[in-house]
């Protein structure tokens, strides 16, 4: 944004004589002294309004700032898109260019076009300081921008800001506010994985069930993005560990596919069910040719985990009551989960407590059409040492190498089509 706006004045300023502003943009004050001396018109703006204290400000320029102040530039001047001064000077975040121009008489309610006010900008911004000083001005901490309906507090939970977050609230902003799109400040900071962020609202009276606009708690954006610290405030504060989304994945699916073993665990200590199933897929779903099916119904943490190859977790699962021999909507085992990980270790731990190597989902696809292919994360493309060491593994327990799927298809056949470097 700074970027854009600073293109847009030098743009504007090449198609004028702006003496002033050439004086504030070389950083020249014995220039600009002498400028002012001629009692120039101050407030003269560019052709898109700016003003040379705009220009001052947004330079973070406190002696062309003071200058100008003292030779009656107008701190109030906006510029057709609305840009103050102190809209300008808020992008910097700086609390002494903020309060100096407060002093000056800048309007603290001071807002872009779209409502995008000061306190906001100074909110994304970071700087705690300078919120405070434009809220003891009384700039309205509850306001929204007119494009999505965000708040300050969600422009600094968004971006990170823990502490300009506990000032907001301190100053009154609404913790349960909802954008137009559906979000709260909440929301923002468990996509960000902030959890100082997350921490700070909750002590300020958020909903930790609260759901995001795709249907996800934020429970499950944290356990998605393994953030331990965030997860754990959200837990401790009542979040349900068992909440789904629509697919029916819950922050243990999430957090076992993740490898987030401290999240595991945390998320089971706190009731989490091992044997979580997740829903059908729709029907009709398309299987890429037949080599790639979207995950099946059913498929639970432990299936999640062994598909991604956390043994540590798989293990952590186990030992908290996870059922080995439960299967997917298609058949799918967790012997056969593991297999998609292309890594013997982890196939050789499920192989413990999961036998069957004859198993075929029902679409035919045998262990050996799934050491071939993979679902989860790129199997096919693991190193081909690596895949192999898998297939031998199977081949030595007594699984069928030549049988066809629905497609007619052999492991062999499959080989042959899909690259394995």
């Amino acid at each position: 944004m700074f970027s854009a706006i600073v293109l847009t004045l030098v743009l504007a300023a090449t198609t004028t004589d702006p003496h002033l502003v050439d004086a504030v943009k070389r950083r020249d004050p014995k220039s600009l002294e002498a400028l002012l001396k001629t009692k120039p018109d101050v407030n003269a703006a560019q052709p898109d309004g700016v003003s040379p204290l705009g220009w001052a400000a947004l330079l973070d320029d406190a002696r062309a700032v003071d200058l100008l102040l003292a030779a009656g530039a107008n701190v109030n001047a906006a510029s057709e898109e609305g840009e103050t001064p102190l809209t300008l000077a808020a992008m910097n975040g700086n609390p002494a260019m903020v309060a100096r121009l407060l002093k000056a008489g800048a309007n603290p309610k001071a807002a872009r076009w779209n409502g995008e006010s000061a306190l906001m900008i100074a909110s994304a911004a970071g700087n705690a300081e300078a919120v405070k000083l434009l809220l003891d001005k009384g700039a309205p901490v509850n306001a929204a921008e007119s494009r999505k309906g965000q708040t300050a507090l969600m422009w600094a939970a968004a971006e990170g800001h823990a502490a300009v977050v506990k000032v907001l609230l301190e100053g009154g902003a609404e913790v349960k506010a909802t954008s137009k799109g559906g979000f709260t400040a909440l929301a923002f900071a468990a996509v960000k994985g902030d959890s100082a962020s997350v921490k700070a609202l909750l002590a300020g009276g958020a909903d930790p069930n609260t759901a995001l606009p795709d249907g996800n708690q934020v429970l499950l954006s944290a356990a998605s993005y393994g953030n331990l610290s965030a997860a754990t405030a959200l837990i401790d504060a009542g979040a349900n560990p068992n909440a789904s989304n629509p697919t029916g994945n819950t922050p243990l699916h999430a957090a076992a596919q993740a490898g987030s073993i401290e999240l595991v665990k945390a998320l089971l200590a706190k009731g989490a069910n091992p044997n979580a199933p997740t829903n059908a897929p729709a029907a009709g779903a398309a299987r890429s040719g037949g080599f790639f099916r979207p995950l099946p119904g059913q498929m639970t943490p432990l299936m999640f985990a062994a598909r991604s190859g956390h043994i540590p977790v798989m293990k952590a699962l186990l030992a908290a009551g996870a059922d080995p021999k439960a299967k997917a909507s298609d058949g799918t085992t967790f012997l056969m989960a593991a297999v998609n990980s292309a890594n013997v270790d982890v196939v050789k731990l499920a192989y413990e407590y999961d036998q069957n190597v004859k198993v075929a989902t029902t679409d035919g696809a045998t262990l050996m059409h799934a050491s071939v292919t993979g679902t989860s994360n790129g199997a096919m493309l693991e190193a081909q040492e690596r895949v192999c060491r898998v297939i031998r593994f199977l081949a030595e327990k007594g699984a069928p190498l030549d049988e066809k799927n629905s497609l007619g298809r052999t492991p062999i056949d499959l080989a042959d089509i899909l690259p394995i470097d």
